[in-house]
This record gives structure tokens, C-alpha cells and sequence, in this order.
């Protein structure tokens, strides 16, 4: 499986398919059964919202996402359940055995290898209700195939744009083809209002519907604190409430909201005060690892995957509400593929002390990154290995009395805290 480039050769849905008629797969059931998770951030967030919710109704719930943190059995799980390594093993054995039968230049990769992995788990398993996050897009994305009638619409930024197109416009319509033709789109408040006649135009092509998460509601402001986020929400025939939330941010109350109206979607006619309620509960008690996550104390290490300057622009706010800058020490490194530049800006407009490592086999050239950040008169050190960054941002810390948060993407949040702990960062596996 890690010998598998990421996303394979070329065009997917064609072999996806093949397996589906060569393992009598049932596209009817599975489509009954399945809920999309598009967007450029927040897509594994919401996932984990939304079956959270559907969960407090008595549903049993099969989440797909990626990527995973430490482990690939993170990426497929009924509830708190993770695919069994047994379970894993053969059912990779099935798939690799299937892709062997391609042509050398049309093989799978490795996201749609775990893809076709949770296709036979969740058929063995038979849950309510799955939620399939996206890899890219969704036109073109093997989670297209299972025919969600349900999908939701994160966020829309600037992203793969050799593939998904040069616009937001053209990448959001990408993301809105994840859904099946009749089905139900639900757009995040983290979507811009400008996307909307265009999302909802073309959506009407194939005479799908749009749903604005946060229709017919009033949210309150947003206090972020170390624990969580809280704010008020009225509407939909309830009363103002307080809400709260284990994760962190604005972004992520909007896809709490955005969840939650998804599951009342997914519920239809049988949605009743009393779901609602038990749906917001259970809301507020998710949590999704590496999301703007506390990962050690004195000194605090905090953690995000944000993979985009969007993303780092969000959680670094976020993080700001409750620790003051001149108390914060940044370890940031990204892949050289993602907008690293504009990545290192976001942060450099908004902390003071950064140190540059490099995760990624193909991290992005830190020394660019350096003059990036120089040129905003922040203090910028340069430790290329990552466990050398950990000892010297601990060191630090300790000292000066600072947390520490680590930007950049999964891989950095993932070796960090491996290092912290005392493991070597270098054999963490990376799809």
C-alpha cells in the first residue's frame, strides 16, 4: 500500500467502477447509504460533525476520511471503531490483487486503494448511514461513485488547481459534482457569498438543491478559550441556546452548523425537537485529533493540519483569542506542492517567533520561506530536522515561559508530537 503513488494513473472512476462490477458491489444500497464531504478545509471535521450527529439518533455511522495521523486504520471507523488490522490486511490483499489486473500505466493509488478498502468493510458492516470525505474535488474523485444523494460543501479555495481549474468558481463546481444528479447540497458559511449563484446555478444542471447551512438560524458571536469554542444559536424552532464545542476556531462552528443541517436533511420527515437536541449534544462533545489540538503541557504543544493559508489564517486567529502573541513560539514546514509561500505570510502576519523545518521529503525551500517572513521583521531560525526543531522549540519554551503551536500540514502535526514524546520522526508512514 505505501509503494502506491497518492492518487494513481490518470482518470479513476473507470477502474473504480470495474471493481464495483467485479465485486458485485451494490451501487443502489450504497448510494441509499452514503453522504459526500466536499471542500477545500474542514471536510473531515464536518465528517466526524455529521456522524456524531447521526449517532445521537441511534444510527450506526461509517466515516471515511483522510489523511490519517499515525495510523491508516484512522481513515476508515464505524463510531469509535477503527477497520480491524485483520480486516485491513485482507480486504487490501482483494483490492492490490484486482489493480494488478490493470494496464502498468492505469494503476490505482494508494487513497483509492483505502477507498475501495472501506467500500467492502462498510458492505460487510452494513452501517445506517457513511460518510465519505473527498480527496480532491469531486468530479473526478472516486468518492463520486458511490452516488451520494447528500453532500456537504466546506469551504472553496484555491487548490489542485491543474486539475480542478484556475477559479473558484470552476473549483467549487468541481466540489458540487461529488453529488449525485437529484440530490441535496448543503453550502458551509465558510463558503463566500459571491460562489453562491454560480454553485447554485450549476447545480440546478443536474436538478440538484442547495441548502444554505445556516438558513432560518442566528449564531452569536464566537468566544474561543484552551477548551473550545462556544457561541448562541436560534432558530429552526428552537430557542437561543449556548452552545459548545471541544474544537477550536469559527471555522469549525461553521462546520458544526453545517453538519448539523445535514443531518436534519438526512433525517427528513422523522426529525423532531427531541433528535435535534441530542444531535446538538453530540455535536459539542466531538473531537477530531489534530484539530487545533493540546497534544502536551508546560510547556503547551498545540497542533493543526491547516494545509492552505486560508486554513493557517483561521486556526492562527483562533489561537490568538487565548494565548498572546509575544507568547508564542511557531514551528512551521509545508510540502513544496501546497502554497507554502503564502502559507508562511499568513503566519508571519501573525507571530513573531518562527522556526522553518522540513517534514516532507519535498518540503518546501525553507530558505524562501526565511526571506518571506523577514521581509514582515519577524524573527525566523531555520532547523531543517524536525527533531532537532522539537528539542530546540522545547528548550525554548520551557525557558521564556511560551506554548508552542506547529502549521503547516498533517505530516509536520503528525511528527511533531512523535518527537515530543521521544520517537523517531522519520518512520511515520505517509500515504
Amino acid at each position: 500500500m505505501f509503494g502506491l503513488n497518492r492518487f494513481g494513473d490518470g482518470f479513476s472512476i473507470p477502474r473504480i467502477l470495474a471493481f464495483f462490477d467485479a465485486h458485485k458491489i451494490d451501487v443502489a444500497d450504497l448510494s441509499r447509504r452514503s453522504i459526500a464531504a466536499t471542500g477545500t478545509n474542514g471536510k473531515g471535521s464536518t465528517a466526524r460533525f455529521l456522524a456524531g450527529a447521526l449517532e445521537a439518533t441511534g444510527l450506526r455511522v461509517g466515516v471515511f476520511t483522510s489523511p490519517h495521523l499515525f495510523d491508516v486504520r484512522e481513515r476508515i471507523a464505524i463510531g469509535d471503531t477503527l477497520i480491524p488490522a485483520d480486516a485491513l490486511d485482507r480486504h487490501a490483499k482483494t483490492v492490490l490483487a484486482f489493480n494488478d489486473t490493470l494496464p502498468a500505466n492505469g494503476r490505482m493509488g494508494a487513497f483509492e486503494l483505502l477507498f475501495l478498502v472501506a467500500i467492502l468493510w462498510f458492505r460487510d458492516q452494513a452501517p445506517d448511514a457513511i460518510v465519505w470525505e473527498a480527496g480532491i474535488g469531486g468530479r473526478y474523485d472516486a468518492v463520486r461513485t458511490v452516488g451520494a444523494k447528500l453532500s456537504v460543501l466546506t469551504s472553496v479555495e484555491l487548490e489542485h488547481t491543474e486539475i480542478l481549474g484556475p477559479t473558484e468558481e470552476l473549483i467549487a463546481c468541481d466540489k458540487v459534482d461529488a453529488l449525485a444528479a437529484g440530490g441535496r447540497l448543503v453550502i458551509s458559511p465558510a463558503v463566500s457569498p459571491r460562489l453562491l449563484p454560480v454553485i447554485e446555478s450549476y447545480a440546478r444542471l443536474a436538478d440538484r438543491t442547495c441548502h444554505l447551512a445556516t438558513e432560518n438560524r442566528q449564531v452569536g458571536r464566537v468566544t474561543n478559550t484552551a477548551d473550545g469554542a462556544s457561541f448562541s444559536l436560534a432558530g429552526m424552532g428552537a430557542k437561543s441556546q449556548t452552545v459548545r464545542l471541544q474544537l477550536i476556531g469559527a471555522h469549525q462552528v461553521q462546520n458544526a452548523l453545517t453538519a448539523l443541517r445535514a443531518a436534519e436533511l438526512w433525517l427528513a420527515d422523522s426529525l423532531t425537537p427531541q433528535l435535534q437536541a441530542r444531535m446538538l449534544d453530540a455535536i459539542g462533545q466531538v473531537r477530531w485529533a489534530g484539530r487545533l489540538e493540546r497534544v502536551a503541557r508546560s510547556p503547551d504543544l498545540w497542533i493543526d493540519v491547516a494545509h492552505t493559508p486560508g486554513a493557517v489564517e483561521q486556526v492562527a486567529d483562533a489561537f490568538l483569542e487565548f494565548v498572546p502573541r509575544e507568547k508564542v513560539l511557531v514551528v512551521f514546514g509545508a510540502a513544496a506542492s501546497k502554497q507554502a509561500p503564502r502559507m508562511a505570510a499568513a503566519a508571519a502576519e501573525r507571530f513573531d517567533d518562527i522556526i522553518l523545518t522540513c517534514p516532507y521529503s519535498a518540503s518546501a525551500d525553507v530558505g524562501q520561506l526565511a526571506s518571506v517572513i523577514s521581509q514582515r521583521s519577524r524573527r525566523v531560525v531555520i532547523e531543517r530536522d524536525v527533531a532537532a526543531a522539537v528539542r530546540l522549540v522545547r528548550q525554548r519554551a520551557t525557558s521564556e515561559g511560551k506554548s508552542i503551536i506547529a502549521l503547516g500540514g498533517t505530516l509536520l502535526a503528525a511528527k511533531m508530537q512523535h518527537a515530543w514524546t521521544g520517537g523517531d520522526p522519520d518512520t511515520l508512514e505517509f500515504l
